[in-house]
């Protein structure tokens, strides 16, 4: 790697906020590692997208400083830019998904590994809908719970922000929502290799990686450099129940329960009658007119399609 052209993007929104309190941190581990680079705040999602597009060209390294939704947005501007640039990551997120699967997800790790300067290929999940173009994801995307407790936990940090910035306390509220309001369990089709499932969900993740939901280990057998996705499915069950699983997932010892289902394909097609969301990496992506709703929707890997800055090494 070329340590004289590395272009960090700070997003100061990420973290709910709170990413900008750490570039004083993070510039003085840059300064003790040794680590030639560029840092720029960026200004907005728009601002973010440019810069990583305009770079990616100029076969600049790109490190994003921020989240999982940081990470989600560069790497979409990179497969744009249909350039083949190292990704680096820091992880400064409220949920660091991404950054823990590849051990960047503290400042000194992410630092180091800039300066050992390794990378690995890993694959890209693809997101195809009709008459729309492609997106990408490192790390998963899910249907169900995962994007209706999105949506309503943005709303909030609208509505209150002080409570939004709660983690934990904003995400169990919108869990309670989205049961209260019966917007979930949904019906779904999904066709894979193992054949067509059926059922009412009350999510259903389709993963890269290992993690979600903050560390939930919810799709275990899960790597980004193995051609596959990982599928976790969960049937409909109470919200006692569900509270269980989350728990157990902590550890990945949710599979064996009744209302678990897991699969690994090379592709995955859902549909159903009832118009549903789809968040990929803490977004929700887009579709018909402004809701971002689908009816059918394809997921399919990438093999190798990103060169990511990971590898740590052995510390001095």
């Amino acid at each position: 790697m070329d340590k004289t052209d590395i272009l960090i993007l700070l997003n100061p929104a990420a973290g709910k906020g709170n990413a900008l309190k750490q570039k004083d941190r993070l510039e003085q581990l840059l300064s003790r590692y040794n680590v030639p680079h560029e840092l720029v705040v960026t200004r907005s999602e728009e601002d973010l997208k440019r810069l990583t597009r305009e770079n990616a060209r100029r076969g600049r390294t790109l490190v994003g400083a921020g989240g999982d939704s940081t990470f989600h947005i560069m790497v979409g501007e990179i497969m744009k830019a249909g350039e083949d640039v190292r990704f680096g990551m820091i992880g400064l997120g409220s949920s660091n998904d991404i950054s823990r699967e590849f051990s960047v997800d503290t400042l000194e790790k992410a630092c180091y590994a800039l300066k050992a300067g390794r990378a690995k290929r890993i694959d890209l999940g693809c997101i195809s809908r009709e008459g729309t173009n492609p997106a990408y994801f490192v790390g998963q995307a899910n249907i169900g719970l995962g994007a209706w407790v999105n949506r309503f936990v943005e709303k909030l940090a609208v509505r209150r922000p002080r409570l939004g910035r709660i983690q934990s306390l904003a995400g169990a509220l919108g869990i309670i929502h989205s049961y209260k309001a019966k917007e979930i369990p949904l019906f779904l089709t999904i066709e894979s290799e193992a054949g067509k499932t059926e059922g009412p969900f009350v999510l259903a993740v389709f993963s890269n990686i290992r993690y979600w939901a903050t560390g939930r280990m919810i799709n275990p057998a899960a790597r980004p450099d193995d051609g596959r996705l990982d599928a976790c499915l969960i049937t409909s069950c109470s919200l006692p129940r569900l509270v269980r699983l989350a728990a157990l997932s902590r550890k990945g010892r949710h599979l064996k329960a009744r209302e678990v289902k897991v699969l690994s394909s090379r592709e995955y097609l859902i549909s159903s009658e009832q118009p549903f969301q789809v968040q990929a990496d803490g977004e929700i992506i887009g579709g018909r007119g402004e809701t971002g709703v689908f009816n059918k929707i394809r997921f399919t890997v990438i093999p190798q399609a990103l060169n990511v800055i990971c590898d740590m090494g052995p510390r001095k």
